[in-house]
């Protein structure tokens, strides 16, 4: 009784911290925008230092007050990620990301260390659909007899478990 007790303290512990940050979702290849904001940020009063991170290691994107500043980015980030200029103008730091990668997975963190902004989020990133295609024998209506032709189908992997 005990023993199980402690598994279910444990599961929603789990579940509470897995909720904690709103998640996003993309898939391999397409992009995703990042949201991040705060009352407290007004970018016309003053020019801010803005840090993106990846899982807490990894330098996204970085605005050093108010400066685009990519000498220290992650390699892996160059020319996939930039905050929206259009964003910024309204408080709002949203990250984009382009040509998503099964690695751009995990957490994501949002700091502007002069107002005190730490704001996370989590990218889940969807493995991109598979085409597979599929000769499949043509034949008269009626007899089932093969009339020596093949029709070529073009499916996407998600849509062939539905259908076979």
């Amino acid at each position: 009784m005990h023993r199980r007790c402690c598994s279910i303290c444990v599961l929603m512990l789990l579940i509470d911290t897995a909720s904690l940050y709103p998640v996003f979702g993309g898939v391999e290849g397409g992009s995703v925008v990042l949201p991040c904001s705060d009352r407290r940020i007004v970018l016309e009063e003053k020019q801010l230092t803005i840090h993106w991170r990846h899982n807490d290691t990894r330098n996204v994107y970085d605005i050093i007050r108010g400066e685009v500043y990519v000498r220290n980015q992650d390699p892996a980030y160059k020319n996939r990620a930039e905050v929206l200029p259009e964003e910024l103008k309204k408080g709002q730091i949203s990250l984009k990301l382009t040509d998503l990668q099964l690695s751009d997975r995990g957490t994501y963190i949002c700091f502007v260390p002069d107002v005190g902004v730490h704001h996370s989020t989590q990218l889940v990133v969807k493995e991109r659909p598979v085409k597979e295609h599929r000769a499949v024998p043509v034949r008269s209506h009626g007899t089932e007899t093969s009339l020596g032709r093949s029709l070529q189908l073009l499916l996407l992997s998600g849509f062939i478990r539905q259908f076979i």
